[in-house]
């Protein structure tokens, strides 16, 4: 039985969503947004992350990233996911109980 993308967001572990994107790779971003059909998950950590790495790179004049900045901003890419997709379990669970409670009266 597949599930809706309320049920994944409501089933989602966010600590996890966040490590994979944080320490494995900012594109697994998209594949979390596209399984919850999410635009903001899938797009904005990682266009985040590319528009603070161009800036970097903008700023010192060298056309690769060291890794002392590279990991950092991963890291952020990966809390700012754990965020969003915290705030949308909560909201799912929320949006459940509320329609608990109508069926209920």
């Amino acid at each position: 039985m597949t599930l809706t993308h309320n049920e994944r967001r409501e089933k989602c572990n966010p600590i996890l969503i966040g490590a994979c994107v944080g320490f494995i790779s900012p594109l697994t971003s998209v594949i979390w947004g596209i399984r919850q059909r999410s635009w903001s998950l899938a797009l904005v950590p990682y266009l985040l992350g590319l528009f603070i790495a161009l800036l970097t790179m903008y700023n010192t004049g060298k056309e690769e990233l060291s890794r002392e900045v590279k990991y950092p901003i991963q890291l952020f890419m990966g809390l700012i996911s754990y965020e969003m997709t915290k705030n949308m379990k909560k909201k799912a669970i929320n949006d459940k109980k509320k329609n608990i409670d109508i069926e209920k009266e």
